[in-house]
């Protein structure tokens, strides 16, 4: 029993060699992310941030079909930024609301977020942040390049900001529970 166990445990220490964490692999440098920050936490400002959002991603669906990479997407939306802002002003203004507008192009720190299924850890990211007024009110966000937001907006699953904000995520391993139901028993 002893050698089976032994060669559990070296199983163990290797598979994480064994089998790469995509989510791992996309760092800073290969993701371009985008925030919309609604002016409040009122429910008729965070109405307004989703307008937002759809209406800034139609804008950006059309300019990033073509972008292979992160630099060549912020180099698309950069050209974009005066169309992109028009559209956001556009709808708030539509909506009645007087409050301005604002974006910026650049790099922002973000905490560790998770998106579906994918973790992105905290640290400095380029970023295209739409400010709504004062923009202190909860955000939206996706990541524009690889284009998960579009894909993401369609079935209209990613997951709320405040919840990855509020909880950690936390790793599950089936491997681990067996191994832990494996040793426990035999004491």
């Amino acid at each position: 029993m002893r050698v089976y166990k032994r060669i559990i445990l070296l199983f163990m220490l290797f598979l994480p060699f064994l089998s790469p964490n995509p989510a791992a692999d996309m760092g800073p440098a290969a993701l371009l992310r985008l925030h919309v920050r609604a002016n409040s936490d009122s429910p008729a400002d965070q109405a307004l941030k989703y307008q937002v959002r759809n209406a800034v991603l139609d804008v950006l669906n059309h300019h990033l079909e073509a972008a292979g990479s992160a630099a060549r997407a912020e180099e698309d939306i950069q050209s974009a930024l005066p169309e992109v802002l028009l559209a956001a002003q556009n709808t708030v203004t539509g909506a009645g609301y007087d409050y301005p507008v604002s974006a910026s192009l650049g790099e922002a720190d973000f905490p560790t977020r998770v998106y579906g299924d994918k973790v992105y850890r905290a640290g400095t990211y380029r970023a295209l942040q739409i400010y709504l007024g004062e923009g202190r009110g909860q955000n939206w966000w996706c990541v524009l390049f690889p284009p998960l937001c579009f894909v993401e907006v369609a079935q209209d699953t990613a997951i709320p900001a405040t919840t990855a904000q509020q909880e950690p995520p936390r790793p599950k391993s089936r491997l681990l529970e067996w191994w832990q139901r494996i040793f426990h028993r035999s004491r």
